[in-house]
This record gives structure tokens, sequence and C-alpha cells, in this order.
């Protein structure tokens, strides 16, 4: 075991990550050779770290050219700082400065579970937003306006028809400012004052 572990320090880690326990013995020994071992990590993470800091997940010290178990530096990733802090109830461990991958997360706190996932699923969604624009490189304005901009030009165009067509028209368009304004109730706004400012 300190032999292994020995391979890892002088190929010259200093931080080490593992997804499953570390032994006691193991903990012991990397503790004096200052070394920092980090265990149970779930594997989406263990990924995402690897993927950050350039380094390579491995499972065996197998090599296929010789006999010999080896742990080579290009095996490495790279990161600036890595440390451990208390947030809240929980301890956290920071991983920060890569060189060549932008790799930020985001920290949720909140009084409780319900309101965090709350928090989380809102967040999801505009992180998606914000993905699907730059792909597309187009915007369709939310809040009702699309609604409203139809409503409008059918108004227009009901004044062409005949006087039974352009009732349907019109009772149409009546029906599609309801998004606007129930969106506007939701937001404790005054519903016939926006949907007014909306038709100018």
């Amino acid at each position: 075991l300190k032999e292994r572990i020995n391979k890892i320090i002088a190929s010259g880690a200093n931080v080490i990550l593992t997804t499953r326990g570390i032994d006691d013995i193991a903990s012991k020994y990397m503790v004096e050779k200052g070394v920092m071992g980090i265990r149970r990590i779930a594997k989406d993470d263990f990924r995402r770290i690897a993927k950050s800091t350039g380094g390579t997940i491995i499972t065996s010290f197998a090599n296929e050219d010789c006999d010999e178990e080896v742990y080579s530096s290009n095996l490495l990733g790279y990161a600036e700082e890595v440390y451990e802090e208390n947030i809240g109830d929980n301890d956290c461990i920071f991983i920060k400065g890569f060189k060549n991958i932008k790799t930020v997360s985001i920290l949720l706190r909140g009084a409780n579970e319900m309101f965090n996932d709350e928090v989380e699923r809102s967040l999801h969604d505009a992180l998606c937003i914000i993905k699907r624009s730059l792909e597309c490189g187009a915007v369709v304005a939310g809040g009702g306006a699309v609604e409203m901009a139809l409503s409008i030009h059918l108004e227009d165009y009901a004044q062409s028809m005949g006087s039974k067509e352009q009732i349907a028209i019109l009772e149409f368009c009546e029906a599609l400012t309801i998004i606007p304004k129930i969106l506007a109730v939701n937001a404790a706004l005054d519903a016939t004052d926006l949907v007014s400012k909306m038709r100018v």
C-alpha cells in the first residue's frame, strides 16, 4: 500500500481523489507526507473534476509494457488551489484555478431542502434558456409579449373581415390577452395597466 502511495507522490501528486474509501493506514501515511486524500466522490463529480483539471481517471496501476506497477506524471491534473471549507452544516472541498478550462460551480443555500430544490429547478431552467439562446442566436420574448403581438395583429386583420368572422377573431384576440394578464397577477402587478402598456 505504501509503495503504491509513494509512486503516486513521486509523480508529483499532492492531492489524491477516489470514488471509494481510503484505508486508515493509507490516510495516516498521506498526512505524514503532506498529501490530501479526498474519498467517496460521486462518479459524476469525479468525471467533471478529471475533465476540468486535465487529469486521467485510473482503475489500476498495471502496465501493459511491463509487469511492474507504474504511475506516470502524465496522468496528473492541475489546479492552483484545493482546500476544505465549512459551509453551513457541511464540509465542502473547493478546487480552484484550472489551466485551460473555465469551470464554475454554483453553491445554492436556503432555509430547507424543498426551497433548495425549487431554486435548483429555476436555475436549471435559466441555464437551459441561455444555452439554447447561444446555440440558436435568436430569442423570442416571453412574459406574454408574443400573445399580445398576435392579438394586436389579429385585431387589425379583423377589421377587413365580415361581421361573423370579425366577432370570432376578436373573441380569439381577447382569449390571447388572458396569458399576459395571468402572468401579471402572479407577479403582483396591475394586469389591466400592464396589458394597456403592451398594446401601445
